[in-house]
């Protein structure tokens, strides 16, 4: 059964046409229309559409001369073409249930076509007069210089994406004006669909000529599908005639069914077919086949088939850039050619060449692919058949491969014959060979492990060719020279006779060649060669290869005794090829790897040595290197000894894949400490000293693995006493660190004149005047609002019910030191007297130790904000509140999660890990741990209760700065505690308001700031307490080594004689109870009150501050504060403060030289440190205080007299110095 008729195309973009209006017809569209008469359509094309027919009677022609001009029907009848009925347009669309064209009706579109395609380039350029292209490419007459005529074309192929229904209008010819248009037009589109189709008419799409002056224009396109067609008729797709043909269209028939004798007239190539393949391809009686330069590939499913003088070109003469594919089962050449200009990739079962020529033409091009014949089963030439490359030229089979005439050629600038193996093992697990393997060619492939055992010897020795290309010359008295291969043979001397060695050739990187003989190939008086041997391949390499044997390809040598040395002899053969494709090598003691020359007869020369190349599959490089071969035994290329007066051959070669960055040698192993490599390669002169200017004087090379691969190389300090990168003493790393020699020294030189300023000036103060000033009365702010500051909805706020931590709370235990880089938070070792019955001391020791190691900063994150302190505060105190940050969370899971909590005695807090708890306030600057307890202590005075644990201290917050102010932080523990005593409404408030007032005290003048807020707790705080027998009192605590001490309050009971009985059964020491009267005179409380701040100070370590200790507060300066003393006491210098200036700068330049100095000798040696301590302390007991004395005296003489004392002191000390250095 036919397939259906195809679906229609959409009509054109055309106004419908009715029957008598547009056609001038008889009848309508919808049953028959017949049109008597020629119609000339003048407007835009036209669409005929109905259920009916429609017939075009003897003569009558439609036409529409304008180029792209549609006439398009659609009908569900007949569409009859009469006896010379015409149909002229540009494109001619024509669907119906049957088509038939009567004899000489045409249906032309010849040079009618409209634009081509967009971003095609079938239209020439130029005004060559080129043809146009389309299917084919048009004809060029122009011929540029260094082409060829096949080299030259005009417009482009096209559209080849719609081979199978081709829709594309044709391409304009090329002119030879610019002012004229010479060329022809393109052919237009003709698509016929329809049941069946009678064709006895014509379909044309040709291009139109274009003359002497103008190119043809190409063919158009032809599609033609139908169920049916027969008939006698023709189809044409030509291009045109001109200066330079078009080229052809392109027609598409499919018809499922054909009975006729049509012929097709079209210029084109098509692409061969992919889906579904050719099953056969025969190009033969002459026939040439020429693929462009586009397409790639020719594939079958059987046979390709060239016969009798066919010839297949692909690619162009001078553009030989691209790759050729030729795919089948066989090939078969008789008296034919393939000429490839580029390269070819072939793959058939079977290739047979019958006097016929393969020619690859890779040009002048080194960067043109290998070529790569490949014939699984058998490639046979016969006949003088020739394959050449003037490229390189690879071809691999697993069978046979026969050239068994003369003349048979294979030849091309590097040749490479694959897998045509004598003796081929593969695909096995493991490869043991305890007897012999022997053979011309052996390969072991695929498989995992080779082991050859100690007798075991894979031989192709004596086994190569007895010929050869490097065979030895020969004199007709038989004496004969080496044969050559990786060196050249020896030469052979006798009798005053010389006969020359043969030449070395083949490849040392890749090595694929057999050994060559020596000596008279057709008698028995020659030598034979090495043969190959070849252990795994390019993509399988060998894992491992074991010998403890021998593997040899060596060169036969002549052996029979030479009875009349003036006869000669033979020389030895060359070695041949070992190549070893392989992961991990291991050749263990007297294991043998050779490929030795041959020993040549008595006057004749020794063969040449052969080649021995390893082919590393994976070397390991940086850290991931490891050596991977093992060489224990002999690796030999030597050439062939003689005996008499011959030469020996020369060595073969023994090379390897090339090393990667950092190793070098035949085994890949790293550079020496000192030098680097930066290239690949394995020569021992690519790896280079490093470069001297890079390694600091104090710094010596040191080994890495895997080499070095670039340089700075890597070096390390010849002592630990000197700093990387530079290897700088102390002395030199702080030099540089400001700048450099230049830099420092401007430095240290304005710092000398500041503190010779600063020592003028303290010798003014105190030499000008008898007495010293007495300190400044203190200016007191102005009087504070007597209300009490606090938040009155702090009334409101509830009471936290924490009873069950503050009934288990034992003790508070602040952290010492704010929390900064260059102090950082630590616990002292001796635990409060409140926690010795609930820890063990020495476990406590050690748990400090433990919280001190992980509070303390890195000394980056200290160097980290010194630097964001210069370029931006802000971004300098986020860095510091974030390290801060994680040191808190970093001790919270130390002592939550990682701490076994071994320094308490209780069982359940150390199995719960619940009887330390780190925190700290929202400042992160006080951190404090909390002892509570575990429940099984059952001691019933624990834990005690707040008036035994008085006095107790809480600490303030901040460090009275802008960013972080003094602060009173009252957690849920303190609150609950506070409230056994105090309402919490109470203490919240007075917390409240002692905060307000903390916000105004400032860092570096706490002496002033301070004032206000004592009298706020005796004016406020206090009054309100003592209803409570509490009583609260600034202090300072906790005084580091640096002289850091952090302030806050001491609760202390006061009152009656109940508190002071409950505080004499809880406390260590017994308040005196009249001490506490209230009624005693004022001398015995001012007694009493001292006693109790003595009392207060031993029990809180450190002191209380009241009105009149607090002048005695020492302030920490900031940076600025010598500058502000220095503008603040500047006064006009005389000429004896001038000399004072300059002995002040006297002073501290020696004192600076004698730090600079001992810092520098520390980084060389204890002998110079000891050296120093015995020379430099009298010089510095000497010089310093004989000038001091002299700076600070009264009177010129008694000044002059010092000051001659003081120079003579320094020139000593000078003087040592000097000797010092020396």
């Amino acid at each position: 059964t036919p397939p259906p008729p195809p679906a229609l195309p959409p009509p054109p973009a055309a106004p419908a046409a009715t029957c008598a209006g547009d056609l001038g017809g008889v009848g309508d569209l919808d049953t028959r229309c017949v049109v008597p008469a020629s119609v000339r359509l003048d407007g835009g094309g036209v669409f005929i559409g109905g259920n009916g027919s429609l017939q075009l009677l003897d003569g009558v022609s439609v036409t529409c001369q304008r180029p792209g001009c549609v006439v398009s029907a659609n009908l569900s009848g007949d569409i009859r073409f009469g006896h010379g009925a015409r149909v002229v347009a540009g494109w001619v669309s024509l669907a119906a249930t049957n088509i038939t064209l009567g004899k000489d009706a045409v249906i032309d579109t010849t040079a009618l076509a409209g634009n081509p395609p967009d971003k095609t380039s079938g239209v020439p350029t130029g005004t060559y007069g080129d043809g146009g292209g389309h299917g084919g490419r048009g004809a060029s007459c122009y011929v540029n210089k260094g082409q060829t005529q096949e080299d030259s074309w005009g417009g482009d192929t096209y559209a080849w994406s719609e081979l199978k229904t081709p829709n594309s209008y044709g391409s304009k010819g090329g002119s030879t004006s610019v002012e004229k248009d010479y060329g022809g037009g393109g052919g237009g589109v003709v698509w016929l669909f329809a049941d069946e189709i009678v064709m006895n008419g014509t379909v044309i799409a040709d291009g139109g000529n274009g003359g002497t002056k103008g190119g043809g224009g190409s063919g158009g396109s032809i599609y033609l599908k139908a169920a049916t067609m027969q008939g006698g008729g023709k189809i044409s797709a030509c291009g045109g005639n001109g200066l330079s043909g078009g080229g052809g269209g392109r027609v598409s028939i499919d018809v499922f069914s054909r009975h006729d004798d049509t012929h097709f007239f079209v210029h084109v190539f098509l692409d061969p077919p992919y889906e579904p393949l050719w099953t056969n391809v025969f190009i033969k009686n002459h026939a040439k086949v020429s693929l462009p330069l586009r397409w790639s590939r020719l594939q079958a499913q059987g046979q390709i088939s060239l016969l009798s003088r066919a010839t297949l070109t692909f690619g162009l003469t001078h553009y030989p850039y691209s790759e050729f594919e030729l795919l089948a089962e066989e090939l078969l050449m008789s008296d034919s050619t393939i000429q490839v200009f580029g390269a070819l990739r072939m793959s058939v079962k079977m290739l047979l060449m019958w006097n016929s020529r393969m020619v690859i033409d890779g040009g002048r091009d080194s960067g043109v692919a290998t070529s790569l014949l490949e014939g699984s089963n058998l490639i046979v030439l016969r006949e003088s058949s020739v394959i050449h490359s003037n490229g390189n030229l690879g071809i691999h089979g697993q069978g046979v491969l026969n050239l068994s005439g003369n003349g048979d050629t294979i030849e091309a600038q590097r040749l490479i014959l694959s897998l045509f193996y004598n003796i081929l093992i593969c695909r096995v697990e493991d490869i043991d060979v305890s007897g012999l393997v022997q053979g011309t060619v052996i390969n072991f492939n695929r498989a995992r492990n080779v082991t050859i055992q100690r007798h075991g010897s894979i031989s192709a020795t004596g086994l190569g060719c007895r010929g050869g290309i490097g065979r030895g010359g020969m004199l007709s008295s038989g004496l004969s020279g080496g044969g050559g291969h990786g060196g050249k043979g020896g030469d052979g001397f006798y009798s005053g006779k010389h006969s020359g060695g043969g030449a070395a050739y083949g490849s040392a990187d890749l090595p694929c060649e057999l050994g060559s003989g020596s000596g008279n190939v057709s008698t028995t008086s020659s030598t034979a060669g090495g043969g190959i041997i070849v252990m795994g391949s390019l993509e399988q390499s060998l894992p491992i290869l074991s010998l403890s044997g021998s593997v040899e390809a060596n060169g036969g040598s002549f052996t029979r005794v030479v009875t009349h040395a003036a006869n000669g002899g033979p020389g030895g053969g060359s070695g041949g090829t070992i190549l070893l494709f392989v992961r991990t090598l291991s050749l263990e003691n007297s294991s043998v790897l050779s490929s030795v020359g041959g020993v040549g007869s008595n006057g004749s020369g020794g063969g040449g040595g052969g080649r021995i190349h390893f082919h590393w599959s994976d070397i390991p490089t940086g850290d991931d290197y490891v050596p991977f071969a093992t060489v224990k035994g002999s690796i030999l290329a030597r050439g062939g000894i003689v005996e008499g007066r011959g030469f020996p051959g020369e060595n073969g070669t023994v090379t390897a894949k090339d090393c990667p960055k950092g190793l070098y040698g035949t085994f890949c192993k790293e550079c020496p400490v000192g030098t680097y490599k930066n290239i690949t390669g394995s020569s021992n002169s690519l790896c280079s000293p490093c470069p001297a200017y890079e390694l600091p004087h104090r710094a010596i090379y040191m080994h890495i693995r895997g080499g070095v691969a670039e340089t700075p190389c890597p070096y390390k300090c010849v002592s630990d006493r000197y700093r990387m990168p530079h290897c700088f003493t102390a002395l030199e790393e702080l030099i540089y660190t400001f700048g450099g020699p230049w830099f420092f020294g401007l430095l240290l030189s304005g710092l000398l004149v500041l503190l010779a300023l600063v020592l003028s000036i303290a010798r003014m103060k105190f030499v000008g005047t008898d007495e010293f000033p007495g300190p400044a009365p203190t200016q007191h702010g102005s009087q504070i609002d007597h209300s009490f500051p606090f938040l009155e909805s702090l009334n409101e706020v509830l009471e936290t019910n924490r009873a069950e931590e503050s009934h288990c709370h034992v003790h508070r235990m602040f952290f010492m030191g704010p929390n900064t880089f260059s102090e950082p938070w630590h616990l002292p070792h001796t635990p409060p007297e409140q926690i010795t019955d609930i820890v063990y001391e020495d476990a406590f020791n050690k748990f400090v130790d433990e919280i001190n190691a992980l509070a303390a900063y890195q000394w980056w994150e200290g160097s980290i904000c010194s630097i964001l302190c210069i370029l931006s505060y802000p971004l300098a105190w986020s860095w510091q509140q974030w390290r801060r940050r994680k040191k808190l969370q970093r001790l919270r899971e130390f002592v939550r999660s990682e701490y076994d909590h071994s320094c308490l005695r209780s069982c359940r807090s150390r199995a719960l890990y619940e009887g330390l708890k780190v925190a700290a306030t929202p400042d992160l600057m006080l951190g404090y741990l909390d002892f509570y307890l575990g429940g099984d202590e059952k001691r019933p005075d624990l834990p005690t209760r707040l008036h035994q644990r008085f006095p107790m201290s809480l600490i303030f917050g901040g460090d009275g700065s802008y960013m972080a102010p003094f602060s009173l932080h009252s957690d849920s523990v303190v609150t609950s505690l506070i409230s056994q005593v105090v309402p919490s409404s109470i203490w919240h408030r007075l917390v409240a308001g002692l905060n307000a007032q903390l916000r105004l005290v400032r860092h570096g003048n706490l002496k002033v700031t301070f004032l206000p807020m004592l009298k706020w707790l005796e004016t406020h705080a206090n009054p309100a307490l003592d209803t409570y027998h509490v009583r609260v009192d600034l202090a300072w605590f906790q005084a580091t080594a640096l002289g850091y001490c952090q302030y806050g309050l001491v609760i202390h009971a006061v009152g009656g004689e109940a508190v002071a009985a409950e505080l004499q059964v809880g406390s260590r020491i017994i308040f005196d109870q009249h001490s506490l009267n209230q009624n005693v005179d004022a001398d015995s409380q001012l007694g009493h009150s001292r006693n109790n701040d003595a009392y207060m100070c031993k029990s809180i370590t450190g002191g209380i501050l009241n009105v009149d200790n607090l002048m005695m507060l020492k302030d920490r300066s900031d940076l600025f504060h010598p500058l502000s003393l220095i503008l603040h006491n500047t006064k006009p210098v005389g000429h004896q403060d001038l000399v004072g200036l300059v002995i002040s700068i006297l002073l501290l330049a020696d004192f600076s030289l004698v730090l600079l100095t001992s810092l520098q000798l520390y980084s060389y040696s204890m002998v110079d440190i000891l050296l120093v301590l015995f020379v430099l302390p009298l010089g510095i007991l000497a010089p310093f205080p004989a000038g001091i004395n002299a700076l600070f005296s009264h009177g010129p003489r008694r000044s002059a007299g010092l000051a001659r004392v003081f120079c003579t002191c320094r020139h000593t000390f000078t003087s040592k110095t000097e000797h010092i250095h020396i």
